[in-house]
């Protein structure tokens, strides 16, 4: 190679060599932010996942308990009567008038 071609190559690899740092940063860059994207892809699955079953719980204590979503870890739910505490509460009436009327109708065959 003669000292011109040589001079020629040096000045241009002098001249360019920004440029090429800043293709290598911004392909790796671009690599990076790819894999940051998986792992932001695969945490908001996992997130709407635990969402789902968060919710299929909140709407099953809220069936149950009459529970809702304004509670939190820090302060015990605002306690409402749901369907399932007024279905105990009609059985243990029930109960208890029945075990009353048989306790009189025993009293009055004595």
């Amino acid at each position: 190679m003669s000292k011109g071609a040589t001079l020629f190559l040096a000045l241009l690899m002098l001249c360019t060599f920004p440029i090429w740092i800043g293709l290598f940063a911004g392909g790796f860059g671009i690599i990076i932010g790819l894999f940051g994207a998986l792992f932001g892809v695969v945490a908001g699955v996992f997130g709407a996942i635990v969402g789902i079953i968060g919710a299929l719980f909140e709407g099953i204590f809220g069936g149950i308990f009459g529970w809702s979503h304004d509670w939190n870890i820090f302060s015990w739910p605002h306690f409402h009567i749901g369907r399932f505490e007024i279905v105990v509460i009609i059985i243990i009436i029930a109960l208890v008038l029945n075990r009353r009327k048989s306790v009189k109708d025993k009293n009055a065959n004595d």
